[in-house]
């Protein structure tokens, strides 16, 4: 058994004092107060993310298993310890053949922080962004129906036709629906979160805005307490003040941080003109095309530029995300769970990451 001692210690709801967490094979086996030195500033449930497109040289869309390993290795050295693969708008039998991929490596846990695939497109509509407008379609009812199950998430504009009719029947599968990349009606809007759509993908982001007299997506999302808002707060899809709002609004609830990182630095990147340009992946006309920014990097810059508080920072990279998926074990730390675990400085800077630890100084 090995004994962690911290100052801080955020169980995934709450964020507490100096505590002591012992471990017992893999597993949480007794929480309780510390009275001493702490060897960690800050323990918390690792990080989920649910936009992960790639990281540096290892893309989603083309990325072999090895890569993915690799992949999964750099997101636990900066606290993400669960992800979904994200695959954007592509040719529908090209995005079924990644798909199905991605599935079997999912099934075959040589990736154990891959938990699932978050399909972003092609069933998008009129705020289409970086995606290429060539592929973005109707929604084909039959194409969702041959989705394997490790696909978690799936982003649709509530304008398409069958928006409704294919929230429904996602959700019933419990895959989670967000809306996305939209510009939709007050009516278009209020019937899919109805029939169960839970997120929007990236406030603010691919989608119209927050305007006094008019209902636009991000307003909505903002004030509607039955969705949370995906948020990448890398502070240049949004500002500081932008974030902010988010969490006055939501609080660490309501707001999903997500990283919505991109592989910025292969040749496919170099082919879609895309640079790195003032530290974000840019196309060449300036359209942002992700970002470069780890979800722990999202965490520190919303508590130590945005002024967000840091229980509710936590939550939204932990607990909201875990609930937006329905699968609460991602993201708690208590008596009996898995040790997933990640440590910050008080800078919130990662100093460790583990998976069902069983001994950080072996």
């Amino acid at each position: 058994m090995e004994v962690l001692t911290t100052q801080n210690f955020f169980d995934g709801h709450t964020l507490h004092g100096p505590s002591a967490l012992s471990l017992n094979d893999g597993h949480i086996s007794k929480i309780e107060s510390y009275l001493g030195a702490p060897e960690f500033h800050l323990l918390s449930p690792g990080f989920l993310d649910l936009q992960m497109n790639g990281f540096d040289a290892v893309d989603i869309s083309d990325a072999t298993v090895e890569q993915l390993i690799d992949l999964d290795n750099q997101l636990l050295a900066l606290g993400t310890t669960h992800w979904l693969a994200t695959v954007i708008t592509a040719p529908l039998d090209r995005l079924e053949q990644r798909v199905r991929f991605l599935d079997d490596v999912c099934r075959s846990g040589r990736v154990p922080g891959l938990v699932g695939i978050h399909i972003e497109g092609p069933f998008l509509g009129r705020a289409p962004g970086a995606h290429n407008t060539e592929w973005i379609v109707p929604i084909d009812m039959e194409w969702l129906h041959r989705l394997p199950d490790s696909v978690r998430l799936i982003t649709i504009a509530p304008e398409q036709e069958q928006a409704i009719a294919a929230t429904s029947y996602l959700v019933g599968r419990g895959i989670a629906v967000s809306m996305g990349h939209t510009r939709p009606s007050a009516t278009e809007m209020e019937l899919m979160i109805v029939a169960g759509a839970n997120m929007v993908t990236h406030l603010y982001n691919g989608m119209s805005g927050v305007h006094h007299r008019e209902t636009g997506m991000a307003l909505r999302a903002l004030v509607d307490p039955r969705i949370s808002t995906g948020l990448i707060a890398d502070l240049a899809h949004v500002s500081p003040d932008a974030v902010r709002l988010a969490f006055a609004a939501k609080g660490g609830d309501g707001v999903c941080l997500v990283s919505d990182t991109v592989a910025w630095n292969t040749e496919r990147a170099k082919r879609r003109g895309i640079q790195i340009v003032n530290g974000s992946p840019q196309l060449a006309d300036g359209t942002l095309a992700g970002s470069s920014t780890s979800l722990s990097q999202c965490v520190q810059r919303s508590v130590h530029v945005a002024g967000v508080g840091l229980e509710d920072a936590l939550k939204a990279a932990t607990a909201t995300p875990s609930r937006v998926l329905q699968r609460p074990e991602y993201s708690r730390v208590a008596e009996g769970d898995t040790a997933n675990l990640v440590a910050m400085n008080d800078a919130l800077c990662v100093t460790g990451a583990w998976r069902a630890l069983v001994s950080h100084r072996a």
